[in-house]
């Protein structure tokens, strides 16, 4: 085996998959922004790692690299035959999934109507981070247990599952978590396919039992009490479901599978995005004050609370999103597998069945795109020629593009930018233990998601 394609093996499923995404930008310097890696043995990748290749990928050959690469783990009790994330884009369940998604989470008319869940629950975490003023707090759990309270409302009408005044467990967000740690794994599986049928590692089954306790808990919890009491609530996603399930239009392991997925994927991407901007503005000082300014100034010393009508005052924080996007892409690794032939990427043509990773956290330090590309410059984001994730420059697709483009891209676009305001808002940050700012730790650690390596703990202050 070539030296190369050692290291991408390493790289796919070895001890470095955590920094997968810097293994594969290095391995992109060396062999160009469109390189093969990969043997008749070991799974052939195409690595895309610049703003043109990206562009010729995501938008020039959406079509034929229209499905995503399935990990060994997403066989687990057969969860990619109903999966939103695994399913081919052609299959008539994946669309029917996207037009719930589309329909009933994420269209403009949604998005309004849960526009005071998302108001309430940045109102209360702002109200429990003021109650713990002056004492060191993990910043992501606060997060986290944040957003999966708004998506559960959004998808249950239940907005309890995370207690933020309470700590230790919480069932849904400890299963969450373990079922990430165990997916994240490395799997020699997932680079040598051969070798799947051994499941060598035992991770599938590992997996298995994490999805089994998730499955029973959104069934006992959630799913099963409202079938049984035949009661709505006013449209949530549950009733739009179970309303396709009494047509015989969904199975009810298409049910368990797509709120499984719909938690995996829509909970912990808004949440990271917020402490890796805290993170960012804790170690630049300079532009804490100024993202700070900005809200006292436009939304003054008497509104207690942000809302979603405010955000268009705050261009600068804004910014601070836009700019922690570009450095820290929470989906760094885009996954596409060729389905049809004429596929072509930098004029070589890619076989059927060849995955292809648009390195989208290269993308955002490409050089030529980027003047000081590894700084934190929110400052590039702010003018008339500012770049916008929804725009046609592919240098800025942080929710990548295309038909499997992020369904909740503007879901996160609102609210986002709400939580980081909320966690700033009349509340002044520190760090704990004699910290300096050069002291706060960027290395990440590439699970499914691009996490902290270090989590993010910071004290608050409340200025009410």
């Amino acid at each position: 085996m070539e030296f190369s394609t050692l290291l991408y093996a390493l790289a796919f499923a070895g001890p470095f998959i955590r920094t997968r995404h810097r293994v594969l930008a290095r391995l992109a310097e060396e062999y160009g922004p469109i390189a093969s890696f990969g043997t008749s043995t070991t799974r052939v990748l195409i690595v895309v790692s610049s703003p043109a290749a990206a562009r010729e990928a995501l938008a020039e050959n959406d079509a034929g690299l229209a499905d995503r690469f399935m990990p060994d783990s997403a066989r687990a009790l057969s969860h990619n035959s109903g999966s939103p994330l695994f399913l081919p884009s052609s299959d008539p369940l994946w669309k029917q999934y996207r037009v719930i998604i589309n329909g009933h989470i994420t269209s403009g008319r949604s998005l309004e109507l849960s526009r005071h869940v998302r108001e309430r629950h940045a109102r209360q975490l702002a109200e429990h981070l003021k109650a713990s003023s002056g004492r060191p707090v993990t910043v992501g759990v606060h997060m986290l247990g944040t957003v999966l309270n708004v998506v559960s409302s959004i998808l249950f009408s239940r907005d309890d599952v995370v207690d933020l005044g309470v700590q230790g467990a919480h069932v849904l967000k400890d299963l969450l978590v373990e079922l990430t740690a165990v997916s994240t794994k490395s799997n020699i599986s997932d680079a040598l396919p051969f070798l799947a049928p051994l499941d060598l590692f035992g991770l599938r089954r590992s997996f298995s039992k994490c999805l089994a306790r998730l499955y029973k808990f959104l069934d006992e919890e959630f799913i099963e009490p409202r079938l049984a009491s035949g009661e709505t609530h006013h449209g949530d996603v549950l009733d739009v479901v179970l309303a396709q399930y009494a047509k015989s239009q969904l199975t009810r392991s298409d049910i368990t599978k797509f709120f499984t997925d719909i938690f995996i994927a829509g909970s912990e991407s808004s949440s990271l995005t917020v402490q890796w901007a805290m993170a960012q503005l804790l170690r630049h000082p300079d532009k804490m004050k100024k993202v700070q300014g900005e809200l006292t100034v436009k939304l003054g010393t008497k509104k207690d609370s942000v809302e979603e009508s405010d955000l268009d005052k705050l261009p600068y924080l804004h910014a601070v999103v836009k700019e922690t996007m570009r450095l820290h892409p929470v989906a760094p690794l885009v996954p596409r597998v060729a389905i049809s032939d004429g596929v072509s990427l930098g004029g070589f043509s890619v076989p059927v069945g060849t995955g292809v990773a648009i390195n989208l956290w290269a993308v955002g330090r490409d050089p030529a795109s980027w003047p000081r590309p590894e700084e934190f410059v929110p400052e590039r984001f702010l003018g008339d020629q500012a770049l916008d994730f929804r725009g046609s420059d592919f240098a800025f697709k942080p929710f990548g593009a295309g038909r499997r483009v992020c369904p909740g891209m503007g879901l996160a676009a609102r609210f986002v930018p709400l939580l980081l305001a909320s966690t700033l808002h009349k509340i002044k940050w520190s760090l704990p233990d004699g910290m300096a700012p050069q002291d706060v730790d960027l290395m990440d650690n590439y699970r499914t998601v691009l996490d902290l390596a270090t989590p993010l703990r910071a004290v608050p202050l409340s200025t009410d």
